[in-house]
């Protein structure tokens, strides 16, 4: 976290800052430094940025590095006299919010939070999700609704696994057609809802898979995809997937890892095999690998109740499991 400050005022502030903080203080009265440099340093480093400074001095200073709310770090102005903290860029994902009101609360100082959302109370859908774990497709995605909520529309609320939901209090479980907004906390991939629709996707499901040496990736990425358009799920909810440690170095799979981003774990046989009971295996797999089914224990291993307990396709099997 870096504390950019030009009055001797501002440098007092900040040496009252590095008490609790883990600072790195810039100031003349420490040694010379250039803003731009220090800057761009930090939206390099993705690391939070604090201006005890006038506001149009850091508006200035990081205007020709800003890109979106995603990839911002947090920015901060606070005036040297501590009076104030200005949560000034990326007070969501960034975290910026957040970090105005601890410094505050530090120095005795009035957060100014602009945020729509937090200033009705609501809780933005971009830091629920992300405080969830949830995906989405888009940040601009989320943009209607929660102009939907700052106007404090009704907004139906699909959410089948019961997770915690947003805090607003215009949500509404009950499907009305002339409802011009949804929200959906969901593994399905589409649903008939009413109005503008945003999906917010839970990691819930595990894949276990098996195949034979040097399997073909198309083949698996069409088996994957055509499992889930059949059981309409997004693919977007995939946690994990895991296999036997035989076929760790398979070219198939750790590609397929690479492509949805998601971690890939191997097990042992006897592992796996503790979980045999729970499936339907074959004595041919058992002799040749140490466990008679290779795909849905690891699916199970991973966790959760099998969906999907074996698909074949061009060398492959693929099983499913659900965690919710």
């Amino acid at each position: 976290m870096k504390v950019l400050c030009y009055s001797k005022k501002a440098y007092d502030l900040a040496l009252k800052l590095e008490t609790s903080l883990p600072i790195s203080i810039f100031s003349k009265y420490k040694e010379p430094f250039k803003t731009q440099e220090v800057v761009e340093d930090s939206f390099r480093k993705n690391e939070d940025l604090i201006f005890i400074s006038a506001t149009g001095i850091a508006v200035r200073s990081i205007a020709p590095f800003l890109k979106n709310k995603e990839q911002d770090p947090a920015v901060l102005v606070i005036d040297d006299q501590g009076r104030f903290v200005i949560s000034l860029c990326s007070g969501h994902l960034g975290g910026a919010n957040d970090l105005a009101r601890t410094i505050a609360r530090k120095i005795g100082a009035i957060p100014v939070i602009t945020t729509a959302t937090d200033g009705r109370g609501y809780e933005g859908l971009d830091l629920y999700a992300k405080k969830m774990n949830f995906s989405y497709d888009s940040i601009h995605d989320l943009t209607p609704l929660t102009g939907a909520m700052v106007d404090d529309k009704k907004i139906f609320l699909y959410n089948p696994y019961k997770y915690q939901e947003p805090n607003y209090p215009n949500f509404t479980k009950k499907m009305d057609s002339k409802i011009d907004y949804s929200l959906a906390i969901t593994d399905e991939d589409k649903l008939n809802l009413p109005g503008y629709s945003v999906y917010l996707r839970p990691k819930t499901l595990h894949l276990g898979l098996g195949c034979k040496k040097g399997a073909d990736y198309q083949a698996l990425k069409f088996l994957i995809e055509d499992v889930f358009k059949k059981l309409n799920l997004s693919l977007a909810s995939i946690k994990d997937m895991a296999s036997i440690d035989i076929k760790k170095d398979e070219e198939a799979f750790k590609k397929l890892s690479e492509d949805l981003n998601i971690d890939f774990f191997c097990f042992r046989p006897e592992e796996l095999s503790l979980l045999e009971d729970r499936v339907q295996g074959s004595s041919f797999v058992k002799k040749t690998v140490g466990v008679s089914s290779v795909s849905a224990t690891a699916a199970l291993k991973l966790g959760g109740e099998l969906i999907i307990e074996k698909e074949v396709y061009e060398g492959f099997t693929l099983s499913l499991s659900r965690e919710v």
